[in-house]
């Protein structure tokens, strides 16, 4: 009996010393994460607010690097940099980038940025310790009105790439832009986050890597049905000007012709969660055809299988941003992943996608 009641000691004293072993979390990114202009960087970074609110759970690496790139050949490239060397000797259990607005200084290379973030990615992806990784949607730069070219090119080129490096490599995206207002209090400088503005991204980084602790962001439809988000039908306009480029380099395509008769949109519903399950041969296909039923039937909002209200055309619009693939001249496609030979499925998928773009838009 002693023997016995010893090992159960051994036991759970070895769980709780594993319930208690803290995730490491790698933080990569340029000023913003490192905590340039803050009082005191050191305990109001959003890395060291992040670790204060995991209460424990979370053991922070700051690899922030004042005025890096994610592209390279800048000169400033984050891989360059013995941040990138100590970040993977780190062995990180989850990793978080938000890289790109130093980025917005070189123009002419920014066809490369989605090859660039994904190189990055995969360094850490080839690690032992098998991270997750996520990628940071990009704050905006103060005050709103002065800087709107960058604010545009924010929204409308840098977050939908990293929406869609996210997509090909299975890293998830924390939507920091939904989070964060353009205010100068809570960005004093026009760049870099105020004490608050850190914090807001420590709550918002929180919640995506330990969902337990909040809740995650979720697609909150309006009260009373109203108009796409602004911000979601950008960067679907966004998408669409990148894939009409992407045509402009390929061989004529007939196109999609909607179906002449509505289909059934109940069991093509779970698309606008991500919920792959019941597409049909072609995914946006089926995605151009749940639009057309959704837009023909009236409503702007409907519920999805396990009975959550959604905005369908912000919904819909979120998870066709989100899969579209950028080429290295910057053009947009979508191909089907489930496709035998994806480059040759490209344009019906991307005709598919493009038809339920302007149905969701309401052309």
């Amino acid at each position: 009996m002693r023997r016995r009641a010893s090992l159960l000691l051994l036991f759970l004293m070895a769980s709780i010393a594993c319930a208690q072993n803290p995730v490491r979390v790698a933080c990569v990114g340029d000023s913003i994460t490192y905590g340039a202009e803050l009082p005191d960087r050191t305990r109001q970074s959003y890395p060291a607010v992040l670790a204060r609110l995991s209460g424990g759970r979370c053991e922070t690496g700051n690899f922030g690097v004042c005025a890096a790139t994610a592209l390279q050949g800048t000169g400033r490239a984050w891989t360059d940099t013995p941040a990138c060397r100590d970040a993977l000797a780190f062995d990180p259990g989850i990793v978080v980038v938000m890289l790109g607005i130093n980025d917005l200084a070189f123009p002419d290379r920014c066809a490369r940025y989605p090859a660039d973030l994904r190189s990055i990615i995969a360094r850490f992806q080839s690690l032992p310790s098998a991270p997750r990784v996520f990628l940071c949607t990009l704050t905006p730069i103060a005050p709103g009105e002065q800087q709107a070219p960058a604010n545009r090119a924010i929204r409308e080129t840098m977050n939908p790439a990293i929406r869609a490096v996210a997509a090909e490599t299975g890293a998830a995206v924390i939507d920091i832009a939904a989070a964060y207002p353009n205010r100068l209090d809570l960005l004093p400088d026009g760049l870099h986050p105020s004490p608050e503005g850190a914090e807001l991204i420590a709550r918002t980084v929180l919640s995506a890597i330990a969902p337990e602790s909040s809740p995650p962001p979720q697609i909150h439809p309006a009260p009373v049905a109203g108009p796409v988000d602004l911000s979601i039908r950008n960067e679907a306009l966004a998408a669409r000007s990148r894939a009409e480029l992407w045509i402009e380099t390929q061989p004529p395509f007939a196109g999609f012709h909607p179906p002449s008769a509505a289909p059934d949109a109940a069991s093509l519903l779970p698309l606008l969660s991500g919920n792959l399950e019941n597409a049909g041969d072609n995914l946006f296909s089926s995605f151009a055809s749940l639009a057309l039923a959704l837009d023909r039937n009236g409503e702007e909002t409907v519920f999805l299988p396990d009975g959550r209200p959604v905005a369908w055309r912000e919904a819909l619009l979120h998870q066709l941003v989100q899969r579209q693939r950028i080429d290295p001249r910057g053009g947009g496609y979508w191909t089907d992943p489930r496709a035998a030979d994806p480059a040759a499925d490209a344009p019906l998928s991307t005709a598919c996608a493009l038809e339920a773009i302007a149905t969701a838009l309401d052309r």
